[in-house]
């Protein structure tokens, strides 16, 4: 498959350690990589937090699985997390049919997802 992804930073109001951006088009192996780099550079060296949109990603192979594991790794080595938003239901049953559902916090749409970041990062 040969078609592009694209990552849109999504203005929101959260916390200067969250990166909220929003995924649409397809995730293969023709660019996962450049969207690892992509979100690697947004995030920088500051932000332990990523909230990525899905509702518009039509599509995700293994490599773009693999990629959202690279960037799980990432965050949890800062003490963040990666929270996916949106997931359509075919990307659903392949995060369950996996496993790979309990890897990730999950929410059904942005303004959840928000709110278990902010849940999660509200200092006690």
């Amino acid at each position: 498959m040969t078609a592009a992804v694209v990552l849109t930073p999504v203005s929101v109001p959260v916390a200067d350690h969250v990166l909220v951006a929003a995924l649409d088009g397809a995730l293969d192996y023709t660019n996962a990589e450049r969207l690892r780099l992509d979100v690697e550079t947004a995030l920088g060296e500051d932000r332990g937090e990523l909230v990525l949109d899905l509702s518009l990603l039509s599509f995700c192979d293994s490599t773009g699985i693999r990629v959202l594991l690279s960037m799980r790794k990432l965050l949890a080595e800062r003490n963040g997390a990666v929270t996916l938003a949106g997931m359509n239901p075919r990307l659903t049953r392949i995060f369950r049919t996996t496993g790979l559902i309990n890897a990730f916090a999950v929410a059904p749409g942005l303004p959840e997802a928000l709110e278990m970041v902010g849940a999660r990062t509200t200092p006690r």
